[in-house]
């Protein structure tokens, strides 16, 4: 049984995740996909805090749009880091 599993487990892995670098990339992406949607649900999230009168509304429509503004920057900060170095 463990060698069937192992075996499944070598025929399924991806070429693409076959170095170190490659597996950073693919989950870089990955996670900036997951980032993506909290980001539109917390812009979300905020517009229902307006519309239902809450005082921190703008506080969270704050911090919702810099921290979509910082993910979408995320290649550009990243290349321009690599860059200093």
């Amino acid at each position: 049984m463990k060698r069937l599993f192992f075996i499944t487990l070598l025929v399924m892995n991806s070429a693409e995740a076959r170095s170190l670098k490659a597996t950073a990339d693919k989950l870089a992406s990955e996670t900036t996909r997951i980032g993506l949607g909290l980001a539109l649900f917390g812009i979300g999230l905020a517009a229902i805090y307006f519309m239902i009168g809450k005082q921190d509304a703008g506080m969270k429509l704050n911090h919702a749009l810099f921290g979509s503004f910082v993910l979408l920057l995320s290649p550009a900060i990243l290349s321009f880091i690599k860059g200093l170095v």
